[in-house]
């Protein structure tokens, strides 16, 4: 199968800007276990895929405990994973709760991306929003016939 570029577009909120809505959350999350290892880019990709196994696997290959075996560490990852998820959920419910908007997440990799991106990423982490949309009158009344569309061309 070949491979080959896609359009993606979203509403997006800088990390520095929604550090300022949400500075408790985004505290939690950066001061939360093994951050340091963990990082927002594997945030993303958990939160992006829905596979927290992106999350749990960088814990166990950055924070192994010799000591102990594969499943007390796995019990760890799992348990730091649960961390997390508590700390995001706490993060997308303070910013629904200040916005009237919904956060959620995308991944952006600048390897597989244009010289012109500009997701407005955190270190691969990109915070999306929506409801930023509402239709005309005359919009709802034809929502159902006229779509939105993307697509790429190459030139």
């Amino acid at each position: 199968m070949g491979m080959g570029s896609f359009a993606v577009n979203s509403f997006v909120i800088v990390y520095d800007d929604l550090k300022n809505i949400c500075p408790d959350e985004i505290a939690a999350i950066e001061n939360g276990p093994h951050f340091n290892d963990v990082g927002w880019e594997t945030m993303a990709r958990w939160l992006a895929w829905d596979d927290i196994s992106e999350l749990e696997d960088k814990i166990l290959d950055t924070c192994y405990d010799e000591e102990h075996d594969d499943e007390y560490n796995q019990k760890i990852a799992e348990d730091i994973g649960e961390q997390y998820n508590h700390l995001v959920a706490d993060l997308k419910k303070s910013f629904s709760k200040k916005t009237e908007l919904e956060l959620y997440f995308d991944h952006y990799d600048e390897d597989g991306g244009d010289r012109y991106d500009e997701p407005g990423d955190k270190d691969g982490m990109i915070f999306c929003v929506s409801g930023m949309m509402v239709l005309s009158p005359a919009g709802e009344k034809y929502k159902d016939i006229i779509i939105e569309r993307r697509w790429t061309q190459y030139g």
